[in-house]
């Protein structure tokens, strides 16, 4: 595909976290071409079919952004306000079924809730240090739904255990599995709530050097869509064809993991 020229990318009036649409600047497909700035990325995208131009570039912060970002303006403006139901306790280690869970999933280094009222654990979604929504699974395995999200804020789950930002990012069904990835392997696990990609999580993973899709067996459509969409914006994006959800650790299931983080481009 042909590079758009970043002088061209810089010199677009762009402002934070909105979207421009307008006519392709390679095809010149008539309002097909979109970009959309989000802290120091822009994304660009067009969407005529035959067009391959799309990308994620990185640029300087300027100063105006450094300014407002320091007068927490932008920071304002992103982060939704979530309130916690007064049945959420924090007090996870006095129930029994809790703490069996808490054990059984290796959840010790999370914050968690529990939902009193409909039994089910809580882990809370948290963006720049503040709670922004919540998701929690049904302690009872006959309970519908097995998951349920209290709010509309949040549409991914990320956890990784490094102050440093691991440089890949493994995407996952649950949160569950997401959590399990990221205790076993240098990685950032990360949860899809909900079925479709969103720009929210393409602007989240396009800071990944490395992106492995790791879907259910039985999502193998969605898994190639998924890996499509993201090496747009990705160096290198892997696809592992599972056995099973990672939150069961079935062995060979992490072998083919391990092989794909340590950079073995051949794994079936």
């Amino acid at each position: 595909g042909s590079r758009i020229e970043m002088k061209f990318l810089e010199d677009l009036d762009l402002e934070e976290g909105k979207t421009l649409t307008m006519d392709c600047p390679v095809c010149k497909g008539v309002k097909k071409f979109t970009v959309t700035k989000k802290d120091d990325t822009i994304l660009y995208n067009c969407f005529r079919n035959s067009c391959t131009v799309r990308g994620a570039k990185r640029v300087g912060r300027n100063v105006e952004d450094i300014k407002r970002k320091m007068n927490g303006h932008s920071v304002q403006k992103e982060i939704p306000t979530f309130q916690m139901p007064e049945y959420f306790s924090n007090d996870v280690r006095s129930e029994e079924d809790v703490v069996n869970f808490i054990i059984e999933w290796g959840l010790f280094d999370l914050k968690l809730f529990h939902d009193v009222k409909n039994d089910r654990v809580v882990f809370p979604i948290v963006r720049q240090g503040r709670v922004v929504d919540a998701i929690g699974k049904a302690l009872d395995p006959k309970a519908q739904p097995k998951w349920y999200k209290y709010g509309k804020n949040a549409s991914y789950y990320a956890f990784n255990k490094y102050e440093e930002r691991p440089f890949t990012a493994v995407i996952v069904e649950d949160v569950l599995s997401a959590v399990t990835v990221a205790n076993y392997f240098p990685v950032t696990g990360f949860a899809l709530l909900g079925t479709a990609l969103t720009q929210e999580h393409i602007l989240y993973l396009s800071d990944f050097d490395r992106v492995v899709v790791a879907l259910d067996p039985d999502a193998l459509r969605k898994t190639i869509s998924h890996s499509k969409e993201l090496s747009n914006y990705i160096n290198e994006v892997r696809v592992l064809r599972l056995n099973d959800d990672l939150k069961y650790k079935n062995l060979e299931d992490f072998n083919k993991l391990k092989e794909l983080i340590n950079g073995n481009k051949r794994v079936e």
